[in-house]
């Protein structure tokens, strides 16, 4: 029999956690009782978030940071009383390196997600060439777009700022974020404010100063936040691991079934929802949250909702990895005055970007040590992905030893990979969702979040897990 008050949670990565959570806090504060369950097939809860320390190093597997751009992660670290722990970048350096005809170059002050707003450093950079910059200085004469809809990012980019600016910024840039490729890129789904941008400022440089002026007056306007000023990107001391910890607190351990791997999901005969997994065993609850890949949730749902299943299966992912490497300082020549650097496809390099996380954030080497993180995989290269240890640990070492000149082996180094970890969305993924929230919407108590619908960052996952655990308590109708 199905319980009216239960809850089951099928994953148990940051979109799983933050829809328990919520659903805890209502309870609280409705001072009712629900059951709540998170089935995750994982030894651990945190799914890509992963933090590791070993000896002084501090490595993470998955994501490093958040954006505070996107309020929801820092409100969630705010409620769990967290705040004192937010780390912001290094305000020893700044900036990012691009590279480009075997040399890495300073992205220059001022350009804001492939945007020049600055014109000096912009004219003074050797990463874009002349006849580059002349292209891209012409999005103020170019009319915005009269026709709505959606297009590529590579088709938008290459009409408002050349190909240059696609390939060298862009590419690496934008595309990077989503591990994709701006060919077929949904710019509606992925980069929205760009299109804004251009209907409201006619151009993407006009429209970016506007939004930045908006933003300045806003600013001005409110009153002025308490405590430490925030960096665009942010971490936590000890990792984003702490978020995951703290989340396994308040919502209880008891909560959890880790190593719980879930097969089937099913509507029950009269009402609510049964659970099934490997082992056999059902689960009965009033309504479901599901938030894991798209195509694992398709697989749970395939016999009783096929078209739905269908729908689900559509939405294509890439596969990545992440390779840290722990270097004496000495042994980098480099003087390391950025954050690190991006690689776009066109250098024709194993490597999407490297991140140089002991100069990016504190408390994560020893003063005398580096600790670099290579990205790997992605929509261009996602076959090396499943290469051996040793074979990706060499790969990456010479692409260092190329881009970086590093010779010395690593010191330490640690591999994670996530094979088709990674949703695109791909022209027409809009659409697609539609038809997928027709489907849901007509089965109560179904509830579908995660990465693979609407935003693969932190704050994107934070804020679904929660708004799908609203809609869930509310169907309880307690």
């Amino acid at each position: 029999m199905t319980s009216p008050r239960k809850i089951a949670v099928i994953g148990g990565g940051i979109t799983g956690l933050a829809a328990a959570y919520e659903l805890t806090r209502k309870a609280q504060a409705a001072k009712t009782k629900i059951e709540i369950e998170i089935f995750e097939k994982a030894a651990n809860p945190g799914g890509k978030i992963i933090t590791r320390k070993e000896g002084p190093y501090l490595i993470e597997g998955g994501p490093d940071c958040f954006i505070i751009e996107k309020p929801w992660a820092l409100q969630l670290v705010k409620e769990l009383g967290l705040e004192d722990d937010l780390l912001n970048t290094s305000s020893r350096t700044s900036g990012t390196f691009v590279y480009d005809n075997s040399s890495l170059h300073r992205l220059p002050e001022g350009v804001m997600m492939m945007i020049p707003t600055k014109p000096l450093p912009f004219l003074a950079s050797k990463l874009i060439s002349w006849p580059g910059k002349i292209r891209m200085a012409c999005d103020i004469l170019i009319p915005k777009r009269k026709e709505s809809g959606d297009e590529t990012l590579a088709s938008f980019v290459k009409r408002r700022l050349g190909k240059e600016a696609l390939d060298k910024l862009a590419e690496p840039l934008v595309g990077g974020i989503h591990a994709g490729n701006p060919e077929n890129m949904s710019l509606l789904s992925t980069f929205p404010r760009f299109l804004e941008m251009e209907q409201d400022g006619g151009g993407l440089i006009v429209g970016m100063l506007k939004r930045q002026k908006k933003m300045a007056a806003m600013m001005k306007n409110r009153p002025a936040p308490r405590g430490p000023k925030r960096t665009f990107f942010i971490s936590m001391n000890d990792g984003l691991g702490q978020i995951i910890n703290r989340l396994e607190e308040v919502i209880g351990k008891d909560s959890l079934r880790t190593e719980r791997e879930i097969t089937q999901i099913r509507p029950a005969l009269k009402k609510g929802w049964l659970i099934e997994d490997k082992t056999g065993r059902t689960t009965p609850a009033a309504a479901v949250i599901i938030t894991t890949e798209t195509y694992n949730a398709a697989r749970l749902l395939r016999l009783e909702l096929p078209r739905l299943a269908d729908l689900l299966d559509e939405i294509p992912y890439v596969s990545s990895a992440t390779v840290s490497l722990a270097f004496p300082r000495k042994a980098i020549p480099h003087p390391l005055d950025a954050y690190g650097f991006i690689v776009p496809k066109i250098a024709n390099r194993r490597i999407m970007a490297v991140t140089w996380s002991s100069v990016k954030w504190d408390h994560r080497a020893p003063e005398d040590m580096v600790l670099l993180r290579a990205f790997v995989g992605g929509a261009h290269h996602p076959e090396l992905v499943a290469s051996g240890d040793q074979e990706m640990l060499a790969m990456v070492r010479e692409e260092l030893s190329a881009i970086m000149n590093i010779s010395s082996p690593p010191q330490q180094s640690w591999i994670y990979r996530w094979p088709q970890g990674m949703p695109q969305y791909i022209m027409g993924h809009l659409e697609h969702l539609a038809a997928i929230d027709k489907i849901t919407d007509s089965h109560k108590g179904l509830y579908l979040a995660g990465a693979g619908y609407r935003g693969i960052g932190i704050p994107d996952c934070i804020n679904q897990g929660r708004q799908a655990a609203v809609k869930a308590w509310a169907s309880l109708k307690l």
